[in-house]
């Protein structure tokens, strides 16, 4: 379907079931990279509770969803679609699964690899020694 005019809608569609969700800001900071797409979330979901026979529940999470907007518009945003399809994946899928699916961010560590430069250079004059009489 061709949709002409200012992109000011965005939609999630599977077969019948529609989702209107919000733009996301163009002011915000991108996603951090060890975060997945929307597509690919909500694909591996659907792939992995269609393998355990739970379609049908993801699909009430998503009409429940869908019934309570964010807007009057009737629109949700992005964070609150990924958190109803973790909700509705952790009823069913066990923890290896979902683990390949929302993978646990890696904590940063507290030491930095970097030392001062400072500390690691030698001066570049050197006092010269004293003679020994």
């Amino acid at each position: 379907m061709l949709n002409r005019g200012p992109a000011k809608w965005r939609e999630w569609r599977w077969g019948q079931l529609v989702l209107p969700l919000y733009l996301p800001d163009p002011k915000a900071p991108p996603p951090d990279e060890s975060v997945k797409p929307l597509s690919e979330v909500a694909y591996m979901t659907i792939a992995a509770m269609r393998s355990h026979g739970q379609a049908d529940a993801l699909k009430e999470a998503v009409e429940k969803l869908a019934k309570e907007p964010d807007s009057p518009g009737g629109r949700v945003n992005e964070d609150r679609f990924r958190t109803t399809l973790k909700e509705a994946a952790k009823a069913v899928l066990p923890p290896e699964e979902m683990e390949n699916i929302w993978p646990t961010p890696e904590a940063p560590s507290g030491k930095t690899s970097r030392k001062p430069s400072k500390q690691s250079r030698k001066p570049s004059k050197e006092k010269p020694a004293e003679p020994e009489n």
